[in-house]
């Protein structure tokens, strides 16, 4: 084991953002297992029904926001097949998500390289899927998952590790 001098230590901003941004990261996952599984029980339409009782109010107050009617197109759009998917996707990408979280914050030996490339992996699959189907929620989370391999790169970098 090697003994780090001071300038081969991250900086603290990186370090910060990094430990911040891979928390968030395993929230996300955890969520969206949760989000999964809801979805995967839950009968057909769920999702259609759960946007329409969101956003109620806001159309009632507004009923031309157009953020509400964008979601309420969206949500209206799902097939059956797509909810499936979805529930599938949501599963495998937030288990994964934790497992590279975990093994990132506990230093697991190659989860660096590892974890590069499985959301890099990720982020050529989501804007596959987002050519084909234009959904916006795949660029959220193409957004996020390349945030997150920046910041995986600049600790390495600035660690030594």
């Amino acid at each position: 084991m090697t003994d780090h001098t001071r300038s081969d230590l991250p900086t603290p901003m990186v370090e910060w953002s990094y430990r911040i941004s891979l928390s968030a990261k395993g929230l996300l996952g955890l969520t969206q297992l949760l989000a999964g599984f809801l979805l995967w029980l839950s009968p057909g339409g769920s999702v259609q029904r759960l946007i329409d009782w969101m956003t109620r109010n806001e159309l009632a107050q507004d009923p031309d926001d157009p953020l509400a009617a964008k979601i309420i197109a969206w949500a209206s759009s799902l097939s059956p097949a797509t909810e499936n998917f979805y529930a599938i996707y949501l599963l495998g990408h937030g288990a994964l998500n934790f497992g590279v979280v975990a093994a990132l914050l506990l230093r697991v030996r190659g989860a660096y390289h590892v974890s590069i490339a499985i959301l890099c992996a990720f982020v050529v699959y989501q804007l596959r899927r987002y050519s084909l189907t234009f959904d916006p929620v795949l660029l959220l989370l193409t957004g996020i998952d390349v945030v997150v391999i920046l910041l995986v790169v600049l600790e390495r970098r600035q660690s030594g590790r």
